[in-house]
């Protein structure tokens, strides 16, 4: 990577790798006051002032009150119990809880202004991330599965918002990777326009829940199939390349997600059909972090001997873009936003 220092305003780089530093600190604390909010009282009227205070913010500082006014204001809203309930999963899946091998089918609740992530993230033109956090007005209760008493999947309003478009957008043969509760495949099954949806799932415990207890619901039951193998297997024996619409939902978060998402990527690019990845924005904003990881390293310093070694999946992703960047010139901040844009950065991975 060569950086042309002459040219480039170094304080505008540095304000550009702030605002990285703030996107993660934001999504750190936003995701810490969800849990604080469902084990302490909120008051409705002061929802963004018990936020502030939790955050301890000092809005009388310059830097503080950016981080609020830029990732905290926007992100809290709230949210409504009436905008879920035409949703057909919803209405007409509702299985009898049921507990095998560690894993329980139940159901939990949302409280009364108890704060959530209900759609995947924003995000501007100078890259600032804003999680989208709300609350309901009144209890909002859910379809979930527990594995030893931790949420493993669930169909709580991010999950239904977070997919919405990939199902609406979803025809012909559909096959998905990852099973989950089925509200995926349930969801593309009802439209006239997909012929069937075949899923792929590892676990046979989830496919045996699936199977017994959900699917026997669902009036279209004739239009899906679950397949019991690994996804990226299935995928090295070519059988995806029989569908017209893939769906790849394997991780539970863009962290976890983003090493996965790369090694999807690499194997799927010569694929014809139109391939959709659950949170891809927040997980290109993953990868996002990392390339800026990259120009905050030169900044200070680091050489190619910095990148031999790496010490977990995260490390890897920053060598590698070390090696891709190498030869590469920036001239001008345009230069470096633009390799930031989605496009940039899909042609990385490519």
């Amino acid at each position: 990577m060569k950086i042309d220092y002459k040219r480039i305003n170094k304080k505008d780089l540095e304000n550009l790798l702030l605002d990285k530093d703030m996107n993660i600190a934001a999504a750190d604390a936003l995701f810490n006051f969800c849990f604080y909010s469902a084990d302490n009282p909120i008051n409705k009227d002061r929802y963004l002032e018990e936020v502030k205070n939790y955050l301890e913010l000092n809005l009388s500082d310059d830097e503080d009150r950016y981080f609020y006014e830029s990732r905290i204001v926007p992100a809290i809203k709230p949210i409504k119990v009436m905008d879920y309930e035409d949703n057909y999963y919803r209405k007409n899946i509702k299985p009898v809880p049921y507990k095998t091998k560690g894993y329980e089918l139940t159901y939990l609740t949302i409280k009364q202004y108890q704060a959530l992530p209900y759609d995947d993230i924003v995000i501007d033109a100078n890259f600032v991330e804003v999680s989208r956090i709300g609350y309901f007005e009144e209890e909002f209760k859910y379809l979930a599965v527990l594995k030893d008493d931790v949420v493993w999947m669930s169909t709580d309003p991010n999950e239904i918002n977070t997919m919405r478009k990939d199902i609406n957008d979803s025809h012909g043969r559909v096959l998905a990777f990852g099973l989950g509760l089925g509200y995926f495949p349930i969801m593309c099954a009802i439209k006239d326009d997909v012929k069937e949806v075949v899923i792929v799932e590892k676990d046979q415990t989830i496919i045996d829940i699936f199977n017994k207890h959900i699917l026997p619901l669902f009036e279209f039951k004739e239009k899906i199939k679950v397949v019991h193998d690994d996804a990226f297997k299935y995928v090295e024996k070519g059988l995806h390349k029989e569908f017209d619409y893939l769906f790849i939902d394997i991780w539970h978060n863009p962290e976890d997600g983003l090493p996965l998402y790369l090694r999807f990527k690499k194997m799927l690019k010569n694929y014809k059909g139109e391939v959709r990845y659950w949170l891809e924005k927040s997980i290109l904003a993953m990868y996002r972090r990392c390339l800026l990881t990259i120009f905050e390293e030169d900044m200070i310093g680091y050489t190619k001997k910095n990148y031999l070694k790496s010490r977990n999946e995260y490390d890897q992703i920053v060598n590698d873009f070390y090696f891709k960047t190498e030869n590469m010139s920036f001239s001008s901040m345009e230069d470096i936003k633009e390799i930031l844009q989605d496009k940039g950065l899909l042609k990385l991975i490519q």
